[in-house]
């Protein structure tokens, strides 16, 4: 009897991982990826890997990489490696690991934007407000060429999102100080709104934080220059 009940629930099991749509998609993309039919797999794993399937943003992303089937593209190759790995999928690491060496800085840049607007709209991952900025404020560090008032809303933007969302007005006083620093003038209003909410101890580590991303962005920004980058 027990075994009986045990071969029915592996059926019952089997029955309901095969019928799921996005199994069987995933599935058909393999097949297509196994038969050459590039552009077929591509279709199918874009649609899986907009809808936040992981492993298909990492097959998406390995397609993109090899140029095989496909045109070589290591920019959307990174984009797909990188959500793969947001949603949990750390095979895709040591790809990722390789493709981060063959883009550049304005490749690099422009991931960094899209994957925080991701995390913030949803879709190919989750609606998640800690990582929007942290890619964003990865995106207003990067020393690529950016006008001052550019660089300055981004980092703001991230203040914002750690004031209104997060709730963390020392994070936010930090992002305010670095939009003020590089040269947005309304930001000054906001840091000073931040220091009605935050004791003197948090004051105090929040422009040591603030002063220690701004020389990380100074030293990246040299390096650049150098052609070190």
């Amino acid at each position: 009897m027990k075994r009986s009940l045990h071969h029915t629930l592996l059926l019952l099991v089997s029955v309901t991982i095969l019928s799921t749509p996005c199994y069987a998609d995933l599935m058909d993309a393999r097949r297509a990826i196994s038969s050459g039919k590039g552009q077929e797999a591509i279709i199918e794993l874009t649609r899986l890997a907009g809808n936040g399937e992981r492993e298909a943003q990492y097959l998406l992303g390995e397609l993109y990489a090899e140029g095989k089937l496909i045109s070589q593209d290591y920019s959307r190759a990174m984009l797909a490696l990188t959500l793969a790995i947001e949603n949990g999928f750390t095979l895709a690491v040591p790809l990722q690991e390789r493709i981060k060496e063959k883009i550049n800085l304005l490749q690099l840049a422009a991931l960094q934007e899209e994957i925080g607007a991701l995390f913030q709209s949803g879709g190919p991952v989750k609606t998640v407000p800690q990582r929007t900025v942290y890619w964003l404020g990865e995106r207003a560090l990067n020393p690529i060429p950016f006008t001052d008032d550019e660089r300055g809303e981004m980092a703001r933007k991230v203040g914002k999102i750690h004031e209104e969302k997060l709730f963390s007005f020392t994070a936010a006083h930090t992002w305010y100080t670095l939009a003020e620093a590089f040269g947005t003038e309304r930001a000054e209003k906001d840091r000073l709104r931040m220091e009605l909410f935050i004791q003197p101890k948090s004051l105090t580590q929040s422009k040591e934080e603030a002063i220690k991303q701004y020389k990380r962005y100074l030293k990246q920004r040299h390096k650049m220059v150098e052609g070190k980058l």
